[in-house]
Parts: C-alpha cells; sequence; structure tokens
C-alpha cells in the first residue's frame, strides 16, 4: 500500500510532467492491428517508433 507522502509525490510529478506529452490515437480493425502488431514485433519496434519512423519517412520525400 502507498503511503500518503508517495500519492503525494505521483501527484506532484503528474502535475509537474502533464504537459510533456499527449495521448494520440486512431481506431482500426482487430485483424489490422494484429497484423501491424506482428511486424513491429519482428522489427522489435513500439506503435510510437513506427509512427515516428514513418513521419520521417515522409518528411525525407
Amino acid at each position: 500500500m502507498r503511503t500518503e507522502a508517495q500519492k503525494a509525490a505521483d501527484r506532484k510529478y503528474r502535475e509537474t510532467h502533464k504537459h510533456d506529452s499527449v495521448k494520440w490515437g486512431t481506431r482500426l480493425k482487430p485483424e489490422e492491428a494484429a497484423a501491424y502488431d506482428a511486424i513491429l514485433q519482428q522489427h522489435n519496434m513500439s506503435r510510437a517508433d513506427f509512427i515516428r519512423r514513418a513521419f520521417e519517412e515522409l518528411q525525407g520525400r
């Protein structure tokens, strides 16, 4: 169980870092998502890594 001091530290951390990132997603058919995830796993990439790499690829064109 977390102490009150730990809970307070968690709240302070969340408040300090709440603008560090944005949740950004989409909806896919289950079979489409499974296919993407299989390929990403083969290449040891996260979904975020994939999006960043695709973005860099498009910027280079």
